[in-house]
Protein backbone atom coordinates (compact mmCIF):
# COMPACT_ATOMS: atom_id res chain seq x y z
CA UNK A 1 0.00 0.00 0.00
CA UNK A 2 1.31 3.61 -0.97
CA UNK A 3 1.16 6.53 1.36
CA UNK A 4 -1.54 9.07 1.44
CA UNK A 5 -1.01 12.24 0.03
CA UNK A 6 -1.20 13.94 2.83
CA UNK A 7 1.89 11.28 4.09
CA UNK A 8 3.87 12.53 0.78
CA UNK A 9 3.26 16.38 1.32
CA UNK A 10 4.60 16.21 5.18
CA UNK A 11 7.86 18.22 5.34
CA UNK A 12 10.66 17.37 7.62
CA UNK A 13 12.37 19.68 9.51
CA UNK A 14 15.06 20.16 7.33
CA UNK A 15 12.74 20.69 4.40
CA UNK A 16 11.61 24.40 6.22
CA UNK A 17 13.30 27.51 5.10
CA UNK A 18 14.18 29.62 8.10
CA UNK A 19 11.88 32.14 6.58
CA UNK A 20 9.39 29.50 7.15
CA UNK A 21 10.18 28.94 10.22
CA UNK A 22 10.82 32.03 11.97
CA UNK A 23 7.93 33.65 10.16
CA UNK A 24 10.29 36.85 8.99
CA UNK A 25 10.57 37.65 5.29
CA UNK A 26 13.52 40.13 4.56
CA UNK A 27 12.74 40.50 1.10
CA UNK A 28 15.46 41.51 -1.06
CA UNK A 29 19.32 42.40 0.34
CA UNK A 30 19.46 46.34 0.49
CA UNK A 31 23.12 45.61 0.48
CA UNK A 32 25.11 44.05 -2.34
CA UNK A 33 27.56 42.46 -0.31
CA UNK A 34 28.77 38.59 0.04
CA UNK A 35 27.83 38.51 3.26
CA UNK A 36 24.29 39.91 3.31
CA UNK A 37 23.52 38.63 -0.40
CA UNK A 38 24.37 34.47 0.86
CA UNK A 39 22.64 35.38 4.75
CA UNK A 40 19.47 36.50 2.41
CA UNK A 41 19.35 33.45 0.09
CA UNK A 42 20.45 31.11 2.23
CA UNK A 43 16.77 32.13 4.66
CA UNK A 44 14.98 30.81 1.38
CA UNK A 45 16.55 27.26 0.96
CA UNK A 46 15.62 24.06 2.85
CA UNK A 47 17.77 23.60 5.64
CA UNK A 48 18.83 20.31 4.18
CA UNK A 49 20.06 22.19 0.87
CA UNK A 50 22.22 24.73 2.99
CA UNK A 51 26.29 24.54 2.43
CA UNK A 52 28.60 24.40 5.17
CA UNK A 53 29.95 27.48 3.78
CA UNK A 54 26.24 28.75 4.45
CA UNK A 55 26.17 27.15 7.90
CA UNK A 56 29.73 28.72 8.62
CA UNK A 57 28.77 32.53 7.44
CA UNK A 58 25.18 32.94 8.77
CA UNK A 59 25.92 31.52 12.33
CA UNK A 60 28.36 34.00 12.24
CA UNK A 61 25.96 36.68 11.43
CA UNK A 62 23.78 35.22 14.61
CA UNK A 63 21.26 34.22 12.39
CA UNK A 64 18.56 30.90 12.71
CA UNK A 65 20.50 29.68 15.50
CA UNK A 66 18.33 26.95 16.88
CA UNK A 67 17.90 25.43 13.59
CA UNK A 68 21.50 26.12 12.14
CA UNK A 69 23.66 25.39 15.19
CA UNK A 70 22.14 21.65 15.47
CA UNK A 71 23.55 21.22 12.10
CA UNK A 72 27.06 22.64 12.12
CA UNK A 73 27.41 20.38 15.13
CA UNK A 74 26.64 17.70 13.45
CA UNK A 75 28.87 18.07 11.14
CA UNK A 76 31.33 18.84 13.31
CA UNK A 77 31.18 15.67 15.35
CA UNK A 78 32.16 13.76 12.13
CA UNK A 79 35.44 16.12 11.45
CA UNK A 80 35.60 19.37 14.00
CA UNK A 81 38.53 20.74 12.49
CA UNK A 82 36.68 20.50 9.29
CA UNK A 83 37.64 23.40 6.38
CA UNK A 84 34.35 25.20 4.94
CA UNK A 85 36.15 27.99 3.01
CA UNK A 86 38.64 29.98 4.64
CA UNK A 87 41.01 27.54 7.49
CA UNK A 88 40.71 24.48 9.04
CA UNK A 89 38.31 24.45 11.61
CA UNK A 90 36.61 27.24 10.71
CA UNK A 91 32.94 25.71 11.03
CA UNK A 92 34.00 25.28 14.59
CA UNK A 93 35.51 28.86 15.02
CA UNK A 94 31.85 29.88 14.03
CA UNK A 95 29.85 28.03 16.31
CA UNK A 96 32.32 28.57 19.17
CA UNK A 97 31.54 32.37 18.47
CA UNK A 98 28.16 31.95 19.22
CA UNK A 99 27.00 33.65 22.66
CA UNK A 100 26.68 32.12 25.81
CA UNK A 101 22.73 33.12 26.06
CA UNK A 102 22.37 30.74 23.25
CA UNK A 103 24.38 27.80 24.99
CA UNK A 104 22.79 28.37 28.62
CA UNK A 105 18.95 27.62 26.79
CA UNK A 106 20.69 24.96 24.67
CA UNK A 107 22.31 23.20 27.26
CA UNK A 108 22.24 19.23 25.42
CA UNK A 109 23.91 20.93 22.56
CA UNK A 110 26.47 22.57 24.66
CA UNK A 111 27.18 19.19 26.19
CA UNK A 112 27.72 17.85 22.59
CA UNK A 113 30.57 20.29 21.80
CA UNK A 114 32.26 20.34 25.33
CA UNK A 115 32.22 16.63 25.15
CA UNK A 116 32.02 15.06 21.61
CA UNK A 117 33.29 18.10 19.40
CA UNK A 118 36.31 19.82 20.98
CA UNK A 119 37.91 16.92 22.78
CA UNK A 120 38.62 15.60 19.43
CA UNK A 121 39.65 18.94 18.05
CA UNK A 122 42.10 19.84 20.56
CA UNK A 123 43.64 16.57 19.96
CA UNK A 124 43.57 16.81 16.68
CA UNK A 125 47.69 18.24 15.29
CA UNK A 126 45.65 20.98 12.60
CA UNK A 127 44.30 22.65 15.65
CA UNK A 128 47.98 24.46 15.43
CA UNK A 129 46.92 25.53 12.12
CA UNK A 130 44.07 27.21 13.38
CA UNK A 131 44.24 31.29 13.24
CA UNK A 132 45.10 32.86 16.55
CA UNK A 133 41.14 34.36 16.21
CA UNK A 134 39.43 31.25 16.53
CA UNK A 135 42.25 29.46 18.79
CA UNK A 136 41.14 32.56 21.16
CA UNK A 137 37.75 31.67 20.48
CA UNK A 138 37.71 28.20 21.23
CA UNK A 139 39.68 28.56 24.16
CA UNK A 140 37.41 31.28 25.25
CA UNK A 141 34.30 28.73 25.21
CA UNK A 142 36.24 26.18 27.00
CA UNK A 143 36.95 28.56 29.84
CA UNK A 144 33.16 29.57 29.55
CA UNK A 145 32.05 26.33 29.51
CA UNK A 146 33.72 25.75 32.49
CA UNK A 147 32.25 28.19 34.55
Amino acid sequence: MGRSSKERRSKGPLDYTLEELDGERWGEPGFNSYVVTTCHAARRKPLRTLTPEELRLVIGQGIGLPWLVPLALSLLVEEPLRCVSLYSGDLLASVVRVPAPYWAEHPAEKAQLLNDILPRALGDADMADLPKEAAAAVQGWIEMADK
